[in-house]
């Protein structure tokens, strides 16, 4: 009987979900979901001027496959995707690499970090501010959009898998895993380990 009760609480606290309100109605997030720094995760919005009028509301992985079968013919040419570190000027921030908990293997990022290259241009946006966006989940490796204002914030995507890149460099431990953030005055991005 002693050892059910603990088990039991256990048990609990790994499914316990709350509903929290959206735009669309009501859903479930897990508890390890509801926020980080105090902020509620929300959907990742992706505009595109040739996508007029339209809003992608998903993963970067989802939206670049929603957008390629819409118009396939202007990612017709991408063969892989580069991130081209060399010729970005430098922004004002600085990194917090005890943000997000567990850490992360490296290469576990490569995959979300693709398709923000892949979006390039296009706007990766939170649209409830303050709020953390989940960009991508893959292999347990979740990039996060958190908007620091009280207003709709977007950033270039391949601006986000720039920033990835420079957090692996700043944050990483002796066996190459890596977490943290990196912090500007209107936004961070985020990596974290995450339940994909």
């Amino acid at each position: 009987m002693k050892t059910i009760f603990p088990a039991l609480a256990l048990f609990a606290t790994t499914i316990i979900a709350a509903a929290v309100p959206d735009e669309q109605g009501w859903y479930l997030r897990r508890t390890n979901e509801i926020h980080l720094e105090g902020l509620p995760i929300v959907d990742l919005e992706v505009t595109d001027e040739r996508f007029e009028g339209m809003t992608f509301r998903s993963s970067a992985e989802s939206v670049y496959n929603e957008m390629k079968a819409l118009k396939p013919e202007l990612f017709a040419n991408k063969t892989e995707a580069v991130l081209n570190t060399a010729s970005l000027e430098k922004r004002q921030s600085s990194f917090n690499c005890d943000w997000g908990g567990r850490w992360v293997t490296g290469s576990d990022c490569f995959e979300g970090v693709d398709y923000l290259i892949r979006l390039g241009t296009s706007w990766c946006g939170v649209n409830a501010a303050p709020a953390c966006a989940r960009v991508s989940c893959s292999h347990g490796c979740g990039i996060f959009l958190c908007n620091k204002l009280d207003h709709h914030l977007q950033v270039h995507c391949k601006d986000i898998a720039t920033d990835v890149h420079d957090i692996s460099w700043e944050c990483v431990n002796s066996i190459g895993e890596i977490n943290g953030a990196r912090d500007f005055a209107s936004h961070f991005i985020g990596i974290a380990d995450q339940n994909c």
